[in-house]
């Protein structure tokens, strides 16, 4: 799941939520109440399992 950054229009104070794709986004500030923009940032995500890493054992493809 990919977590999501926001930020509040009145306090200014970001936050960060763990959410599904499909969740409905972040309304309301957990502090003030006040009203929450999404923010769009570098995200990081991991890719798990083999091959993905250059310190692995790739197969090498006849050409």
């Amino acid at each position: 799941m990919p977590v999501y950054e926001y930020q509040c229009e009145k306090c200014k104070k970001s936050f960060e939520y763990l959410q599904k794709v499909s969740d409905p986004p972040q309304t309301k500030c957990e502090e003030c109440g006040g009203p929450l923009n999404k923010c769009f940032n570098q995200m990081n995500f991991h890719l798990y399992g083999p091959g993905f890493y250059t310190t692995d054992n790739k197969k090498k493809y006849l050409k």
